[in-house]
């Protein structure tokens, strides 16, 4: 069922965008999937590893800085 409502949605985008702009509709669409999937591949697992780095070196700056010469047991 959803399947077909997939289907039934991309067909009428389909021939909305070919008979308003023609193929530049249907190009501009693609891209925009295109440019999500590389974000979904390639940007985020760098943005979670570059958020795991700033944490570790906040953790260390804590430990080693903070606690030692602020919060002296």
């Amino acid at each position: 069922m959803l399947y077909v409502k997939a289907k039934h949605c991309m067909m009428y985008l389909s021939v909305k965008l070919r008979g308003e702009r023609g193929e530049f509709g249907i190009s501009s669409l693609v891209g925009v999937a295109i440019g999500l999937i590389v974000a979904g591949f390639v940007l985020i697992p760098g943005i979670r590893g570059f958020a795991e780095t700033i944490l570790a070196a906040m953790n260390d700056w804590w430990n080693n800085v903070v606690s030692e010469n602020i919060f002296i047991e």
